[in-house]
């Protein structure tokens, strides 16, 4: 008999044990009130500090007493992006990609105007060269003089040793917020 109360309080310690490291019930969860934009503005009286969760643009609201502000905290966390891609010809034709237009301002300077602005200040990169020796080595070089939620300005440049401005087939791509 003395062996199987231990036994029966092993059991019980492993249930008890099961219990607590279980997944979290989904009716134990916390569950904001959901309202559309329409909806959450119909509100005439809230208490201040009140949270609802907009379900038109996934994001939690306060209200502030006057007003409904959103938090900082997005319910996404994927960032809505948007992207232009392309490849411009020295002479600043354009030879693939869309979403753009290129002006060949002066000798190495290419301004490229993005035909939607972005909705905030876009990540562009760059790669020039020569598109006829991609094979082979080109240490040629792209500095960014301008860059808005519209538009870019490039500069390019050969850096075998004199760092002199030289016409360059360039490719970049932008990448930013839609």
């Amino acid at each position: 008999m003395s062996k199987k109360i231990p036994l029966l309080l092993l059991l019980l310690l492993l249930f008890f044990i099961s219990h607590l490291t279980a997944q979290i019930d989904r009716d134990a969860v916390l569950g904001l009130p959901t309202a559309t934009t329409a909806e959450m503005l119909s509100i005439v009286s809230s208490y201040t500090g009140s949270v609802l969760y907009n379900t038109t643009d996934d994001l939690i609201y306060r209200y502030t007493g006057t007003e409904w502000r959103a938090t900082e905290v997005a319910i996404s966390s994927a960032e809505q992006l948007r992207f232009v891609r392309g490849n411009v010809n020295a002479n600043g034709t354009i030879a693939q990609g869309a979403g753009f237009t290129v002006t060949k301002l002066t000798s190495s300077r290419y301004q490229i105007d993005f035909t939607t602005s972005f909705g905030g200040l876009p990540s562009v990169t760059f790669t020039t060269g020569d598109l006829a020796a991609l094979n082979s080595y080109e240490d040629n070089f792209a500095n960014i003089i301008f860059l808005s939620n519209s538009r870019v300005v490039i500069v390019t440049a050969d850096n075998t040793g004199e760092n002199a401005r030289e016409d360059s087939w360039f490719s970049f791509i932008a990448v930013g917020p839609e």
